[in-house]
């Protein structure tokens, strides 16, 4: 195969933008999930990607949540500058970040690959049997509803932790020992498991991991034993790196077949 079929094999239009930096280290667990889903012998057939780190960007669920300075217009001259730097489709490696798209979406002229969307088609597409999903995600994310809105019409439940345990969330996430604060086991895994177990013992046989760092602390399992229980664990971030590279190899166009391991 020469040289220009291989610069061809993932579409050449196709080139994703990503917001990077909300957080950091999400981003960078985003992009090398890209590298692990595509399959590739060399550099060339690798995607094309263009990132706007930006750490800057005021916290999502501090704004929802009340009080924080509103993140919109960073959010959206994140993906201008993408834009602009010929991103055909655009990625957001957070969850929380999604509840702005409906502001961002109509100003610029690229898709923005919606994950919370993707996730739910995932589910809906592996347990068509209306399933009870958990979801695991910041304050923000549940106050937004992003999750809930993706999930209305289709055939599942979705339920959320009590106030109580939803403090071992965001513990997990913002905490001292939090994954914001770069710690991935101890206090912050313990809390997350406690949550889990909580969602697990109302009848959660799946469970989003909602934030895109909370893939950081567990690991997407499809069999992950919760005492008693046995629960399936989803990462959104790796179902939107394979859509990303199911997208690419289709020019860009969402693929017929699903692209699903």
């Amino acid at each position: 195969m020469s040289t220009t079929q291989l610069s061809h094999h993932m579409g050449p239009a196709f080139k994703l933008g990503i917001v990077g930096g909300i957080g950091p280290a999400a981003t960078v667990d985003f992009m090398s999930k890209i590298i692990r889903n595509t399959e590739a012998r060399c550099d060339q057939e690798h995607l094309r990607l263009v990132v706007e780190h930006n750490p800057q960007i005021p916290d999502r669920s501090a704004n929802l949540l009340g009080g924080g300075a509103d993140p919109t217009q960073a959010l959206y001259e994140a993906c201008r500058r993408l834009e602009l730097n010929e991103a055909t489709h655009i990625a957001l490696p957070c969850n929380t970040a999604h509840a702005y798209i409906k502001r961002i979406q109509p100003r610029l002229s690229v898709p923005i690959i919606n994950m919370p969307a993707e996730t739910v088609a995932h589910i809906e597409r592996h347990w068509p049997g209306h399933p009870t999903v958990g979801l695991l995600a910041t304050s923000g994310t549940v106050a937004s509803g992003v999750y809930h809105e993706a999930a209305a019409g289709h055939a599942l439940d979705l339920i959320v932790p009590d106030a109580s345990h939803q403090a071992y969330v965001m513990q997990a996430i913002y905490g001292e020992y939090g994954v914001k604060a770069g710690h991935v086991d101890g206090p912050c895994k313990e809390a997350l498991m406690r949550a889990l177990a909580h969602l697990a013992e109302r009848g959660a046989g799946i469970v989003i991991l909602g934030c895109t760092e909370l893939p950081l602390i567990l690991n997407q399992d499809a069999a992950c034993q919760i005492g008693p229980h046995t629960v399936a664990l989803l990462d959104p971030t790796d179902l939107l790196a394979r859509r990303c590279v199911a997208m690419a190899k289709n020019g860009g166009a969402e693929p017929i077949a699903s692209q699903d391991c």
